[in-house]
């Protein structure tokens, strides 16, 4: 069977990505993750209902996994040692999240013997590990060890006029310029032309809160960033020590993997302790 999985937090991006997949899949496997942080906020639910309705109860499953235990392992492990190193950047912890995100979905697909695996990643906010194109990269080569494809079929697919105002405003500057930009495609768009959403655009607004689940918080993570990091050694080489950082991370995840004493950190589908 065509199988493929989908990082699924039920937002837009992931949302349209998990239509876009149903048209080129016979099954999808949404996966949605949590933290303790995040234990509480809304499960996509309702999107499932909605993918389901439009391409039949049978093309998707839905699993829930906590990651709680391989971001510890891959804060706190050899700890002192990453200090020493890398000092403010083990403060990168959005990084570390979305690494444990990847790190289970790779057991997911060996599991399932699936080989390809998508996110819903735009061009939004790469100021954060996870968005970072350089970082990414690490990512694809994670998953290229493992004999699985990793992607976005959006990733080049436009974000609303409103939102990268909103971002560049409050958030990262880096990640728009500002002014008239020729009309492309979102990922509102197309969930709106499908029958899938009510109106174009609902990012930021309380419908699309109640519909995704949340992402780690990462104010302190923008604090290290644009107030610290980048007036003292510019943002650019921010982000070049930071892939360092993170491609020793990705070690420990690879290790991890490859180590079967670890596998008490995979925990069961829709467990949520």
């Amino acid at each position: 069977m065509n199988e493929c999985v989908v990082l699924f937090s039920g937002g837009t991006d992931s949302f349209c990505t998990a239509g876009l997949a149903a048209e080129k899949h016979e099954r999808v496997h949404l996966l949605t993750f949590y933290e303790k942080a995040t234990e509480n906020s809304p499960w996509p639910e309702q999107n499932l209902e909605r993918l389901q309705k439009k391409y039949g109860a049978d093309k998707f499953t839905l699993s829930v996994f906590s990651t709680d235990k391989i971001v510890k392992h891959l804060s706190y492990k050899h700890f002192f040692k990453f200090l020493k190193e890398f000092h403010f950047y083990n403060l990168a912890t959005p990084g570390l999240s979305s690494l444990s995100w990847h790190t289970r979905t790779v057991l997911f697909c060996q599991e399932k013997k699936i080989q390809t695996v998508y996110d819903g990643m735009t061009k939004e906010l790469l100021h954060l590990p996870g968005h970072m194109p350089e970082i990414r990269e690490l990512f694809r080569e994670f998953y290229k060890s493992h004999g699985i494809q990793f992607s976005s079929m959006v990733i080049d697919w436009d974000i609303p006029e409103d939102q990268r105002f909103m971002d560049r405003l409050i958030v990262d500057r880096h990640g728009f310029t500002l002014g008239p930009k020729p009309k492309t495609r979102t990922t509102g768009d197309w969930l709106f032309n499908n029958g899938l959403l009510p109106s174009k655009n609902v990012k930021g607004s309380e419908f699309d809160r109640l519909m995704q689940h949340d992402c780690y918080p990462f104010i302190v993570y923008n604090m290290l960033v644009f107030w610290f990091f980048e007036p003292l050694i510019g943002y650019e080489k921010y982000k070049i020590n930071l892939r360092t950082f993170m491609s020793k991370k990705v070690e420990m995840a690879q290790a991890l993997i490859n180590d079967e004493s670890h596998f008490p950190f995979v925990r069961s589908p829709n467990e949520r302790v």
